[in-house]
């Protein structure tokens, strides 16, 4: 029984992993800029999950993610997103980087599920992890749930304040009060070089000043500068 369970989740592990890195043509690549602006409104829709505009000021950098989560008894979860990072000397938004997720589900899972997931990154250690290479989320960084409202002075003894990652779900409590178990993000930096036809990596890419934002990424940027600004 145990092997027949195992063969199962590795064939679905290899088919929610395929979705993630099959196919990476520019429209390809602009379809997960678009899904990663709708993963962003899909959080920030319901007041139960929004980011509080003070937690994006504060924030070193984003991944933003749509994950695909299915299986029985031992499952899977795979997808793909974006990073994006701030500036260290500007302060501004740079250019989006290409990044995909995966991990292990154990329990009991029928069918599969969509989730929209931002991951905010609170530090500049964890934003090296983030772009250098494939870092897990339970060992190499402490995420929790984020904080959603008005975030005030009051707040200041809870457990996100010592955060490196502020976890927000379309979910609602799959992350609440718990670290974020067995996942993990890894760069893309194939596909994030054939997105910008350079011979630049990742970590030049997402810190430079000399990419000019490519017109796909705007209306993302500018979503994310909304929300910033306490845009609702």
């Amino acid at each position: 029984m145990n092997r027949i369970l195992r063969i199962i989740s590795i064939a679905l592990a290899t088919l929610l992993f395929s979705h993630a890195s099959a196919e990476t043509k520019r429209e390809t690549l602009v379809n997960r800029l678009v899904n990663s602006e709708y993963a962003l409104e899909e959080v920030m829709s319901k007041p139960e999950t929004a980011i509080p505009s003070s937690v994006l000021k504060d924030a070193k950098g984003l991944i933003l993610t749509v994950d695909y989560r299915g299986g029985f008894i031992i499952g899977a979860h795979g997808g793909f997103g974006v990073l994006i990072v701030k500036h260290p000397l500007t302060g501004e938004w740079g250019v989006p980087a290409f990044v995909q997720t995966g991990g292990a589900n154990i329990g009991l899972q029928l069918g599969g599920k969509e989730i929209d997931t931002i991951y905010v990154i609170m530090d500049d250690d964890t934003i090296r992890k983030a772009y250098t290479g494939r870092f897990d989320l339970s060992a190499s960084a402490a995420a929790v749930a984020g904080p959603v409202g008005v975030v005030s002075e009051a707040n200041e003894s809870n457990d996100y304040n010592n955060a490196n990652i502020l976890v927000y779900s379309t979910t609602k409590g799959l992350f609440a009060g718990v670290s974020v178990k067995a996942g993990w993000v890894a760069p893309q930096n194939k596909v994030t070089k054939k997105f910008y036809d350079t011979h630049y990596n990742t970590p030049e890419i997402v810190l430079s000043d000399w990419f000019e934002m490519p017109q796909e990424s705007v209306s993302l940027v500018q979503r994310i500068n909304y929300y910033m600004n306490g845009g609702h």
